[in-house]
């Protein structure tokens, strides 16, 4: 008997001549193999499957009552793979091992490596965080030489710092993430803003908003362009930021933003910061759009926290948030209301092109 017992494991494999069991023995030249889990006791409805180290499969099935399994041989080749639920044992097995008298099998095939299948995914786990490892490595070489350089399409937003990490991303970016949630909380005190108050704030109110025709493009154009960080749309959003238009850097920050992190250069987490920064700093009423989307409802609450949250945001200018909350405000039984959602849509309308 051939016993496979990888350290603490206890798994018998063991071969059965398949004249034994000539009623249901397939065609095929093949052999039976027992598995037992612990000696003496089969391993009984255990799915298996047999394959060619190449992955080939070869046979497959559940193990019967007696704990056998049916194993074939393929022209050619002489290392297989075992595999069951929790086991995965590699085996070489010449070809003439398959010509011989189960006796002579028995003592024909050897055992090359045994390994349970927790190890294999342990083993799984370790190479993927090595390469996750390389690929951060790689990309810090890589920000390294761009931020020496600082000549990319946004090196207009300053100087880069000489190193850079996923962890100061991160911290940078729950800095300024905490002072707008602070903002957004004073702004629900005592009943959260006040749409009355509403006062249309044209694209110039933040200053100047020189190429606007290439901004009102990109905003108009489809989803699947508005994608893409490349192509001349995305050159000319990138020319209008550079030139200091507030509304092409708030397009610049929502496409870089909707990104995942993990997809993002550090150099590009890096802008997203800087971008976020001078936003912020500007008061622009789009960036806190942007923060509003994920806040929560308010247990109890008439409004929930983020229909307040949206609403300062159209307050500060935002021209989202505007029709959005415009589009509600305009059917209120309160007069004054509806005349204030009229006023943000008519306010939208004048500022901002339609979004796909």
């Amino acid at each position: 008997m051939l016993k496979l017992i990888p350290g603490s494991t206890l798994l018998t494999l063991s071969l059965l001549s398949p004249l034994g069991h000539a009623a249901d023995a397939p065609a095929a030249t093949g052999h039976y193999l027992t598995l037992y889990a612990v000696p003496g006791v089969p391993q009984d409805d255990d799915p298996y499957t047999w394959s060619t180290v190449g992955g080939k499969q070869l046979t497959k099935g559940v193990t019967k009552a007696d704990g056998r399994a049916y194993v074939k041989g393929e022209e050619g080749e002489e290392n297989y793979i075992l595999k069951t639920v929790s086991m995965r044992w590699q085996l070489k097995v010449p070809a003439e091992c398959w010509q011989g008298a189960p006796d002579a099998f028995q003592q024909c095939m050897q055992l090359a490596k045994t390994t349970s299948r927790h190890d294999e995914e342990q083993d799984a786990r370790k190479l993927a965080e090595q390469q996750k490892d390389v690929k951060m490595q790689a990309k810090i070489a890589a920000y390294a030489v761009a931020a020496r350089a600082n000549d990319d399409a946004l090196a207009w937003l300053g100087r880069l710092p000489s190193s850079w990490t996923l962890e100061s991303y991160g911290t940078r970016l729950l800095r300024i993430g905490d002072k707008i949630a602070a903002q957004m909380r004073n702004a629900r005190k005592d009943g959260g803003p006040d749409a009355r108050q509403f006062v249309c704030r044209a694209p110039d109110y933040y200053g100047a908003v020189p190429n606007q025709a290439f901004v009102d493009a990109w905003i108009g154009a489809p989803r699947a362009v508005r994608k893409v960080r490349s192509g001349p749309a995305w050159d000319a959003l990138v020319a209008a930021g550079a030139k200091g238009n507030w509304m092409a850097r708030l397009e610049l920050y929502y496409t870089l933003s909707s990104v995942n992190v993990h997809e993002l250069s550090l150099l590009e987490q890096y802008r997203i910061v800087q971008l976020m920064e001078w936003l912020h700093k500007k008061q622009v009423g789009g960036l806190y759009s942007y923060f509003s989307a994920g806040m929560p409802a308010a247990p109890g609450n008439s409004r929930s926290v983020q229909d307040q949250a949206s609403l300062y945001a159209a307050m500060l200018g935002s021209y989202d948030d505007q029709n959005s909350r415009g589009r509600v405000l305009q059917a209120d039984p309160d007069p004054a209301l509806a005349e204030a959602g009229n006023s943000m849509l008519a306010c939208a309308k004048a500022a901002l092109p339609q979004r796909h």
